[in-house]
C-alpha cells in the first residue's frame, strides 16, 4: 500500500506525541545535580572565556596534560567534552586541538566508559560535515546512536546525534532514514523532557516536509521550532530557526522569503548581537535580497564587512556560502563575470559526498550567470543537473502518488463536465420542442428557425471540436512533461547512483551507463523541452535546430522574427508542429537541407518549413494509413486558430501555417 510520506509523517508524529511505548522505553532521566568542580574546569566551562583565545587553549592544554600525567582519564575526557562543544559550534577545527582529540582517541579513550567519550565522534562528525564529507560525518554520528543511555547527559548526547544524523540524511536525499532518525531523536529528547530538543525535532520535521513538497506542514513545524526556542529564551537558536525557515522558503520558492530575510536582518541589527556565525548566515541572505533589488553598493558594503569574519572563522562550509553570495553580486554587477573556478571545482566533491543542498545552490549560481549571458546551452545543462539534485532531495514515490491522485481528480472532473454537457443538450432539445409546438401554425417561420438552429449547432459543434482538440493536446503535453520529468529525474539519477556504487568499474561499464543516461536525456528532451518555460519559443526552436543538425548530420537554418504574441500553450503547439515537420523531413524526404521561417505581418503569424527533398503526393498520402505526422501538423494548427497548407513536388516540400494573432 503506497501511502504518501507526508501522511506517514503526520501519523507517526502523532503517535510519538501521544507517548506510545512500554514503560521501559518511556523511562525519563532527570538532570544531574550540579557538582562542585575545581576552579580551572569551572573557568573553562564559561562560554565567555572561549573566543578562540590563546589563553583558553593554554589553560585547556595545561589542564589536559596534567590529568593525563595523573592517569585521571575521566577528568581529561570531561574537559575535552566541554571544549568540543564550544569549538564545534564555532566551526573551530584547528590542527593542535584536532591532534589532541586524535591522541586521546587512540591512547586513552578505552580507559573511559563509552558514554563519556561520545564527544570524540561528535567532534569528528562536525569536522567532516564542515568539509562536506557527509558519508564520514554520518558514520561518526551513527557510532553514538549505537549506545544506550544511562543518565541525563548520555541521553541528550544520543538524542542530539540522532538529530544531526536526521539533518544529514535530509540533505543527502534519504528522507525515510531522516524520518527514522528524527523519530528516535524525539524519543530520546522526550526521556529528558528537553524543550530545546523538541525544537530540534520540529526543525527537522520542517526540513523533511519541505523535501516532499508539503509547504504547509514545513512552515508549521518551522514556526513550532522558533516558538519552542523563544519559550526557553534561547536567542541563538531562535535565529537559527529563522534561518532554517528562510531556507525552506527558498527551497519551496515561497514569495515570503524576501520579507522574512529583511525582518530577521533588521532584528539582528537592532539586537546588536555579535555572534559571528549568525552574522555570516543572516548577512549572506541580506546580500541576496539587495542584489535582487539592484542595490549593489549596499550589498558590496556588507560583503566587505563579512570578508574578514569569514576568513577568521576559516570554515569550509561558511566560506563556500560566502563565495556563492559574492558570485551572485559579481554576476549582477558584471554579466561577463566568469571567476567560478572554486565553485566548479567543489561541485564534483559535493555530489560525490551527496551534499545535494549545497550543490543545488552552486548550480543555481552557474545557471544564473549562463542565462544572463544568453548561454542557453549551459543554462539547460545546469537546469538538468538541478532537477536531478532536487529529485535526490525529494521523494520520487511520493511525487508519483501525487501524480496518480491528480489523474484521478482530472478523470472525475471530466465526468462532471460530461454530465453538465448532457444536461445542457437535454435542456436545449426541450426548449426546441416547446418552441416548435407553440409556433406550429407558423410553419415557414419554424422551418427558418430550425435551419438557423442547425447552423448554430453545427458552428457550436465545430467550436467544441476545436476546443476539445486543443484541450486534448494540452493534456497530452502535460502528460509528456510528467513522463519526461519522471524519466529524466528518476531513472537518470538512479543510473548515476548505480554508476557510483559499482565496485568493479570498467570503461565498458561506465560507457554503457553513460549511453543509457544520454538516451534517457534525449527521450526526456523529445517528450518535453525542459527550458521552454524559461527561455521561450524562439530560443527553444534555435536549440532544436542545433540539436537536429548535430544528431542527424543534416543542415537546418532558421530565420525567426517573433514578438511573443502567442500564449505559452499555443507557443508549445507551434514548437510541436516544427518538431514534427523536421522529423518527417529526416525520415522520408531524402533532403540535404531544410529551413524554418517565422514572422508576423498584418496581424497574423506565418510559419514556413521547407526542404529540398524528393517530394510526395500530398492528397494520396493524406488519405493513406501512414499520414499521422501530417494530420498531427494540421490538427495542432487548427487547435490554436491557425490553418496549415502542405505543398510538395520533385523540388521539395513546403509546410505553411498561418495563425491569426488573437492579441
Amino acid at each position: 500500500m503506497n501511502i504518501p510520506l507526508a501522511r506517514i509523517l503526520s501519523i507517526i508524529t502523532l503517535i510519538f506525541f501521544l507517548g506510545c511505548g512500554d514503560k521501559k522505553e518511556n523511562e525519563v532521566f532527570k538532570k544531574d545535580l550540579l557538582i562542585k568542580e575545581d576552579a580551572t574546569k569551572t573557568w573553562l566551562h564559561k562560554v565567555e572565556n572561549y573566543k578562540k583565545s590563546k589563553k583558553y587553549f593554554l589553560v585547556l592544554n595545561k589542564y589536559y596534560s596534567q590529568k593525563i600525567k595523573e592517569h585521571s582519564y575521566m577528568n581529561a575526557a570531561e574537559i575535552l567534552d566541554i571544549a568540543c562543544v564550544y569549538l564545534a559550534d564555532s566551526y573551530d577545527f584547528n590542527e593542535p586541538f584536532m591532534a589532541t582529540i586524535k591522541e586521546f582517541d587512540a591512547k586513552y579513550r578505552k580507559e573511559v566508559p563509552a558514554l563519556k567519550t561520545t564527544f570524540v565522534d561528535a567532534y569528528f562528525a562536525n569536522y567532516y560535515y564542515d568539509k562536506n564529507n557527509l558519508k564520514k560525518a554520518s558514520a561518526y554520528f551513527r557510532n553514538i546512536t549505537l549506545l544506550k543511555p544511562n543518565d541525563y547527559n548520555s541521553c541528550y548526547n544520543i538524542a542530539r546525534a540522532y538529530y544531526d544524523l536526521s539533518y544529514i540524511y535530509y540533505i543527502m536525499g534519504k528522507q525515510n532514514l531522516s524520518l527514522d532518525a528524527n523519530q528516535k531523536s524525539f524519543e530520546y529528547f522526550s526521556k529528558i523532557d528537553s524543550p530545546k530538543g523538541l525544537a530540534f525535532v520540529y526543525s527537522n520535521y520542517a526540513n523533511i516536509y519541505s523535501a516532499v513538497g508539503d509547504k504547509k506542514r514545513a512552515v508549521e513545524n518551522a514556526d513550532k521550532a522558533i516558538k519552542a526556542y523563544k519559550s526557553i529564551n534561547n536567542t541563538y537558536n531562535v535565529y537559527i530557526g529563522l534561518i532554517n525557515k528562510i531556507s525552506i522558503y527558498d527551497f519551496l520558492k515561497d514569495s515570503r522569503k524576501s520579507a522574512l530575510i529583511d525582518s530577521t536582518y533588521q532584528t539582528f541589527i537592532d539586537s546588536k548581537d555579535e555572534n559571528k556565525i549568525l552574522k555570516i548566515k543572516i548577512y549572506d541572505f541580506k546580500v541576496e535580497n539587495l542584489v535582487q533589488e539592484n542595490k549593489l553598493n549596499e550589498a558590496k558594503k556588507i560583503l566587505d564587512d563579512l570578508k574578514p569574519i569569514v576568513e577568521e572563522i576559516h570554515s569550509d562550509d561558511l566560506t563556500q556560502e560566502y563565495k556563492v553570495t559574492f558570485a551572485l553580486y559579481e554576476i549582477k554587477k558584471n554579466p561577463n563575470y566568469s571567476n567560478f573556478g572554486d565553485i566548479k571545482k567543489a561541485l564534483p566533491t559535493l555530489i560525490k559526498n551527496q551534499q545535494y543542498e549545497k550543490a543545488n545552490m552552486f548550480y543555481g549560481v552557474l545557471q544564473n550567470n549562463a542565462i544572463q549571458n544568453n548561454d542557453f546551452k549551459n543554462a539547460l545543462h545546469y537546469e538538468v543537473e538541478k532537477q536531478i539534485i532536487a529529485d535526490s532531495i525529494g521523494n520520487n514515490a511520493t511525487k508519483g502518488k501525487i501524480a496518480e491522485l491528480e489523474t484521478i481528480y482530472q478523470t472525475e472532473k471530466k465526468e462532471q463536465q460530461i454530465a453538465i454537457q448532457k444536461t445542457t443538450i437535454i435542456n436545449k432539445n426541450t426548449t426546441i420542442g416547446l418552441l416548435t409546438s407553440l409556433f406550429l401554425g407558423f410553419f415557414l417561420i419554424v422551418i427558418v428557425y430550425i435551419t438557423w438552429q442547425k447552423q448554430k449547432k453545427l458552428k457550436l459543434e465545430k467550436q467544441n471540436a476545436q476546443l476539445y482538440t486543443k484541450q486534448l493536446l494540452e493534456k497530452t503535453e502535460e502528460e509528456r512533461k510528467r513522463i519526461a520529468s519522471d524519466l529524466h529525474d528518476s531513472i537518470s539519477h538512479e543510473l548515476l547512483s548505480l554508476k557510483n556504487l559499482i565496485e568493479q568499474k570498467t570503461d565498458l561499464t561506465n560507457h554503457k551507463i553513460d549511453l543509457i543516461i544520454n538516451d534517457i536525456r534525449i527521450i526526456s528532451r523529445n517528450l518535453h523541452p525542459i527550458m521552454f518555460d524559461k527561455i521561450g519559443l524562439k530560443a527553444t526552436i534555435e536549440q532544436l535546430v542545433i540539436r537536429t543538425q548535430s544528431v542527424n548530420d543534416f543542415m537546418v537554418t532558421s530565420d525567426i522574427t517573433y514578438n511573443n504574441s502567442l500564449s505559452t500553450n499555443d507557443e508549445l503547439q507551434v514548437y510541436r508542429i516544427i518538431q514534427e515537420a523536421l522529423s518527417n523531413i529526416i525520415k522520408y524526404a531524402d533532403a540535404l537541407a531544410a529551413k524554418i521561417e517565422m514572422y508576423e505581418k498584418n496581424n497574423c503569424i506565418y510559419i514556413e518549413i521547407k526542404d529540398n527533398g524528393k517530394g510526395f503526393d500530398v492528397g494520396e498520402t493524406l488519405n493513406g494509413k501512414s499520414a499521422f505526422g501530417l494530420h498531427n501538423i494540421i490538427e495542432r494548427s487548427r487547435a490554436i486558430g491557425g490553418e496549415a497548407k502542405i505543398t510538395s513536388d520533385k523540388n521539395g516540400t513546403i509546410v505553411s501555417i498561418q495563425i491569426k494573432n488573437k492579441s
